[in-house]
């Protein structure tokens, strides 16, 4: 027969387990109670992070819709700044439309910061009236942004007419 728990003392044995179960009330009660507490608060500051990154999120995507949009609505334009302005290409383009062309540079400017704005005068020589017009038409589809200004002086001279007008021509500063 086995005596062995015959030598155990039950006193020792609850004091043993007393000392055990208020250690472990200590512990619950000063390292994880007020670490719940704070689980809790950062559990709290975390959500509002999360609701306030879905809202940048949803704005930024919006954004990226509409700069989409506006790149694909704009490309011609944007694609203008990329080319240099070149008086030789101009006279060649305007060659088509006028019998005689002539360009002078008048003033060159900062316009807004972000652009320079060379202002040209332009004298020529065409047939007939409607061929200025159609040249008009075109610098819509020319490879910069130009601008025709007014006043537009046209006179007639037998068979040809003389017209002076000037344009504008915008540039990226690239000074900037």
């Amino acid at each position: 027969m086995d005596k062995s728990m015959e030598k155990i003392d039950i006193v020792k044995l609850l004091i043993y387990l007393l000392i055990l179960i208020v250690i472990t009330l200590f512990m619950i009660l000063f390292v994880i109670v007020p670490n719940v507490k704070e689980y809790r608060s950062s559990k709290v500051v975390y959500k509002k992070s999360l609701v306030h990154k879905m809202r940048v999120e949803n704005i930024l995507s919006d954004r990226n819709i509409e700069y989409s949009n506006l790149n694909s609505e704009n490309i011609r334009a944007i694609t203008s700044f990329m080319h240099k302005f070149s008086t030789d290409n101009f006279i060649k383009y305007a060659g088509k439309f006028f019998t005689r062309v002539s360009l002078v540079e008048v003033d060159k400017k900062a316009h807004k910061k972000e652009f320079i704005e060379y202002k040209l005068k332009v004298s020529s020589s065409l047939l007939s009236p409607t061929s200025f017009y159609v040249f008009l038409e075109g610098l819509n589809r020319y490879e910069n942004i130009i601008q025709a200004d007014f006043p537009i002086r046209m006179e007639a001279n037998g068979t040809k007419i003389s017209s002076a007008f000037t344009i504008k021509v915008y540039d990226i500063n690239s000074t900037k």
